[in-house]
């Protein structure tokens, strides 16, 4: 809730005029909101980033309902900022943001070196209401999500068999048998791309309609292609083990930030690496196989427990399968599971950090039971935080 002080900033602001300076501060939202007035979904951003109230403010003269407009429609402060101008938040309605802020550009961490990973009032920003236990995710949800696209050797066939997770604006994180396989060898397929700011492969643009009546669309998909495929040197393909299940992408262009393509934050801090998150529920997601046995077109999503390590050994010890410390296991509910397609996709568990909510990848979903869903028998995941350090060595400028 809003202090009384912070109350009266935006009407203490008109005083201030036109002549004022915003700071070169990140272009980004901090998270969903509804306006004033409006029914219509937005977006908590600094305020110049919402022309429709930065006119306002910059205006000679203003009405005593543009005031109060002013003064209802702030939605926090940005303390990073130096200025009281500069650190103003206020909910801007979606269909008011200008085309530069509607793609959130963020210029500063776009253009850093592609060996840095993103600070997390860039990374793991979630921008959609959540629906807890549903199955569809809304159009912006999970921005750091990619489909891997594979090409069929000596023809023009295309399909997308994995998934990743983009981690900053040149990588991507996945699992290092989408990369290298038995499965990918038969199948006479290749690794050619990935696609950003997916999510339903049947349309582009996306668009869903919002509770005012009007319709609010995506930009379209984006596909680059890969220049480097990074599989970690202790996986062995075709193991029953899959340990060290893990590869990184990089992108042979720079990824430009939107509220549809972000990255996911890696948890760097000690705390998060070796958090084994044990009793955790998790988010995964992906365009994975649905229970009808065909790919999913729109992006689905579940919630899983993450479970003791020695009671998933003990299940998967019937097949002879050796886990370690470097793996999550999680879900084994019936009909619940991540699923062929889905693999290389992450695990996600979402942490407060600096007051809000940001989401970690804790996990790369690497294999589970035949079929999927089976009660009881929970998927197996690399454990991310066992991999930080190897994950920076093999990034590169």
């Amino acid at each position: 809730m809003l202090t009384d002080q912070k109350l009266v900033l935006l009407p203490l602001l008109l005083l201030l005029g036109a002549s004022a300076q915003r700071a070169d501060a990140a272009q980004i939202s901090f998270g969903s909101c509804t306006p004033q007035q409006s029914e219509e979904r937005g977006f908590c951003v600094h305020i110049e980033s919402c022309p429709f109230l930065y006119t306002i403010l910059k205006a000679d003269k203003t009405t005593p309902a543009q005031r109060t407009l002013l003064s209802k429609s702030q939605c926090g402060l940005d303390n990073r900022q130096e200025g009281l101008l500069n650190r103003i938040l206020v909910c801007c309605p979606v269909s008011k943001r200008g085309a530069q802020v509607a793609n959130g550009n963020n210029a500063a961490e776009e253009h850093l070196p592609g060996n840095v990973l993103p600070g997390n009032e860039t990374c793991g920003i979630h921008f959609a209401d959540r629906i807890v236990g549903g199955r569809n995710t809304t159009l912006s949800e999970f921005p750091w999500m990619v489909l891997l696209q594979y090409k069929k050797l000596f023809s023009e066939d295309y399909s997308f068999n994995c998934g990743g997770t983009l981690i900053n604006s040149r990588y991507v994180l996945t699992a290092g048998h989408c990369l290298a396989s038995r499965r990918l060898d038969m199948s006479g397929t290749a690794l050619h791309a990935v696609r950003l700011g997916e999510w339903d492969t049947n349309t582009d643009p996306d668009c869903v309609p919002e509770k005012n009546g009007k319709t609010t669309c995506a930009p379209a998909h984006i596909d680059i292609e890969v220049e480097k495929r990074i599989i970690h040197e202790a996986y062995v393909p075709n193991s029953i083990d899959q340990l060290n299940d893990i590869a990184l992408l990089r992108l042979k262009k720079s990824v430009s930030y939107s509220d549809y393509v972000r990255p996911i934050c890696l948890g760097i801090n000690e705390d998060v690496r070796t958090n084994i998150f044990e009793g955790y529920a998790m988010d995964v997601a992906g365009w994975g196989l649905t229970e009808k046995k065909v790919p999913s077109p729109r992006k689905l999503k579940i919630t899983v427990d993450v479970w003791n390590l020695k009671a998933c050994q003990d299940k998967y010890s019937t097949y002879k399968v050796n886990l370690n410390d470097n793996q999550l296991c999680a879900g084994g509910k019936a009909n619940v599971d991540t699923c062929g397609g889905d693999s290389g996709g992450p695990l996600m568990v979402a942490i407060n950090t600096g007051g809000r909510e940001v989401f970690y990848v804790a996990g790369i979903t690497s294999y589970g039971p035949d079929p999927c869903g089976l009660q009881g028998w929970p998927g197996v995941y690399t454990r991310t935080g066992a991999f930080v350090d190897w994950i920076q060595r093999k990034l590169e400028a």
